[in-house]
Parts: C-alpha cells; sequence; structure tokens
C-alpha cells in the first residue's frame, strides 16, 4: 500500500509541475513505463531515483516521504 500512496504522490507532484509522464522520465533517464509503474506503485523507487525525482519537481524529498506517510495513517 506505501508503494501506492508514494506513486500517486510522485504522479500529483508530476502534474502540478505540468509534466507529463514521458517529460519526467526523459530527466530521470528512465522508460516511460518504468516511471508509469513507479506512480502505480507497481514498483518502489530507490533512495537515489527519489533525490532525482525531487530535484527535478523541484520539491525537498522529505515532501515526498512524510506526505506520503501521512497519507497512509
Amino acid at each position: 500500500m506505501q508503494n501506492n500512496i508514494l506513486g500517486r504522490r510522485i504522479r500529483g507532484l508530476r502534474r502540478l509541475k505540468r509534466m507529463t509522464q514521458h517529460q519526467l522520465a526523459v530527466c530521470l533517464e528512465l522508460s516511460t513505463s518504468q516511471l508509469s509503474n513507479i506512480e502505480r506503485g507497481l514498483k518502489k523507487p530507490q533512495h537515489d531515483l527519489l533525490e532525482k525525482i525531487a530535484l527535478i519537481l523541484n520539491v525537498p524529498r522529505e515532501e515526498i516521504l512524510l506526505l506520503s506517510t501521512k497519507e497512509d495513517n
């Protein structure tokens, strides 16, 4: 369940920045399907990938993690 919440949070932040999955995937050097799997909670991103996502979306990594934890409770 935690991966699903984390993925939804990443998707929401990406959309707030008006980025497509393809645009973010290119910045992360991932395929669109890999990013889709993360956003749907099928794959858990490694810590270094979370750092890159936070940097590209211009949010603190903790914001992604803390908000996903709050939504889980």
